[in-house]
């Protein structure tokens, strides 16, 4: 599935009809002939197949990517802010129909995430003739496309989650956001045979909501999203109740320990409870997180 965050187009590049005169050793050179190719726009889905006067970004690997697409020269029409790639999608991010001898040139970027690396490849083709291979493309690499010049590049992503934590945190304090006093605490940890342990209380001091987990479910460190460029942050997953209602509500917590004193090296957490994230990844107003590097036993009660 392919997802568009914005739709805004640059301007668009003036449309002229492009063609090919062929070569012949004849004294007279056969009738210029035009080959129509498909009417993609940008923005929409494509074939993984170049077609001149379109950059197409594809997707392969595990896991999509965030693009940005940027426009160095000429006038052609592009994607300005930016889009999302699902793995085995092909999107036109670019098009210009300039004649022989102009055109624009692009630039793809893909937005880097936490474990995941990515192989560039790509074709080229001109008018008439057979895709041939990029030579070493790579990322934030500017092409060159008009009506007779198109290009495809895909990006293989492979994520590649970190193996299990094993290890435990503690934590407690408080942080001010949105208008709300927002105060936490509670252990998580792995134990050396995977299972996950610990519990969770949060405290909604604008509004008295009290939000408890019994029984943490999941915890190590978090694989994309918030946080997850820091190497000592980790999350900590179990299903909870709201002021002792149902235990049937998820919540997810992470945070990161920055090392002593939590405040003036910046502690930092964050906070989903069911659809909702109370806090924004931000850092700690009061209070302290401490990571330990050593794998502690759960009690058996706790164990999962």
């Amino acid at each position: 599935m392919r997802m568009m965050r914005k739709t805004a187009l640059a301007a668009g590049a003036a449309m002229s009809l492009a063609f090919l005169a062929a070569c012949s050793d004849s004294p007279v050179a056969p009738a210029a002939v035009r080959v129509p190719a498909p009417s993609f726009a940008v923005g929409d889905a494509a074939s993984p197949t170049p077609v001149p006067g379109k950059l197409i970004v594809c997707k392969e690997g595990n896991i999509g990517g965030d693009f940005t697409i940027s426009r160095t020269s000429g006038g052609g029409s592009f994607d300005s802010d930016g889009l999302f790639i699902d793995t085995g999608d092909c999107v036109v991010v670019a098009e210009d129909n300039s004649p022989q001898g102009s055109g624009s040139t692009f630039r793809v970027h893909e937005e880097d995430q936490a474990n995941v690396t990515f192989v560039v490849s790509g074709q080229a083709i001109e008018i008439g003739g057979q895709p041939t291979n990029l030579v070493n493309p790579t990322d934030n690499q500017e092409f060159f496309i008009n009506s007779i010049h198109g290009i495809r590049v895909t990006y293989t992503n492979t994520h590649t989650p970190p193996p299990n934590t094993c290890d435990f945190s503690t934590f407690g304090g408080f942080v001010l956001d949105n208008n709300f006093n927002i105060s936490y605490g509670g252990n998580a940890g792995r134990v050396d045979d995977g299972f996950a342990y610990g519990s969770l209380n949060f405290v909604n001091h604008t509004t008295g909501d009290h939000i408890h987990v019994w029984n943490v479910t999941d915890y190590g460190h978090p694989d994309s999203g918030p946080l997850s460029q820091f190497e000592d942050s980790r999350l900590a997953f179990g299903l909870g109740s709201i002021n002792d209602g149902p235990v049937n509500v998820e919540v997810e917590f992470r945070f990161l320990d920055s090392g002593e004193p939590a405040k003036k090296l910046g502690d930092m957490v964050w906070l989903r409870v069911g659809n909702d994230v109370l806090i924004d990844e931000q850092n700690v107003d009061g209070g302290n997180i401490q990571l330990h590097a050593n794998c502690k036993k759960a009690p058996k009660a706790e164990k999962h």
